[in-house]
């Protein structure tokens, strides 16, 4: 068997990937996988595959988050679409938020949505252990708040704990943590804004946060500023401070 070709296992129906392309997909790196996948034989996961690697080195180009390449992306990725569907992409978590993706970045926010909600409905057991699909998910979950935005909903639905997991830069990710507490103090629940700012801000560890940080302080302070009464501020207790309290109740 050539190096990096995915194989099938005839008895579970199954595809087992080549241990050299699973290491590529973990450390998001797409030109490695298309480079391997040129010797591989043609099926309809080798087509799944190539479209993943495809799209995934496309948006590394041309993030999400940047509108100005929509007219140009409904060409380019005219391909990646077939690839992916023809890979039976339509029915797997992987391939949903994929092509949830492909159509956002189209600006094709209906079908966006639909394929949201599939894998949404479609959410693995394994979700945790999978580090690729816990990123697609934090994508969809990303996705699906600023579907909700542009149809001018007043919930901003994306799991903020779990991202808060996810050590890596990702634009739309970004994007999702800034807007997140914000929508929330427009919709009124400024109780909720606070904590998840400071749930940021308390987060030293990721590091993808660092780049945002002073951003994030700013936004909070604003939020303070402007819908907090001095009298009903709740300070942050930080864990020393707890402890001391503790102590002094237990002596």
């Amino acid at each position: 068997m050539a190096t990096g070709t995915p194989t099938t296992n005839s008895h579970s129906g199954k595809h087992r990937l080549d241990p050299e392309i699973e290491k590529y997909r973990l450390e998001l790196n797409w030109t490695k996988i298309l480079d391997t996948l040129k010797c591989a034989k043609v099926s309809e996961y080798v087509k799944f595959l190539e479209g993943e690697a495809q799209l995934e080195y496309y948006l590394q180009q041309y993030p999400l988050t940047d509108y100005r390449h929509i007219e140009q992306s409904r060409n380019d990725l005219i391909r990646v679409e077939n690839l992916l569907k023809s890979g039976g992409s339509v029915r797997s978590f992987e391939g949903q938020c994929l092509l949830a993706k492909l159509y956002y970045a189209q600006s094709r926010y209906d079908e966006c949505l639909t394929y949201v909600n599939l894998a949404i409905n479609s959410i693995p057991n394994d979700i945790n252990q999978q580090p690729n699909r816990s990123l697609l998910l934090a994508e969809i979950y990303a996705l699906n708040g600023l579907l909700l935005e542009e149809k001018n909903e007043n919930l901003f639905q994306i799991n903020h704990l779990m991202i808060l997991n996810l050590d890596i830069e990702n634009s739309l990710i970004e994007l999702a943590y800034q807007r997140l507490p914000l929508l929330h103090a427009s919709s009124n629940n400024i109780k909720t804004a606070i904590e998840i700012f400071r749930s940021y801000i308390q987060n030293v560890h990721i590091k993808s946060l660092e780049t945002m940080r002073q951003t994030l302080i700013k936004q909070y302070a604003e939020l303070l500023l402007k819908c907090v009464c001095k009298g009903n501020y709740i300070p942050i207790i930080s864990s020393d401070d707890k402890t001391n309290k503790n102590n002094r109740r237990s002596s």
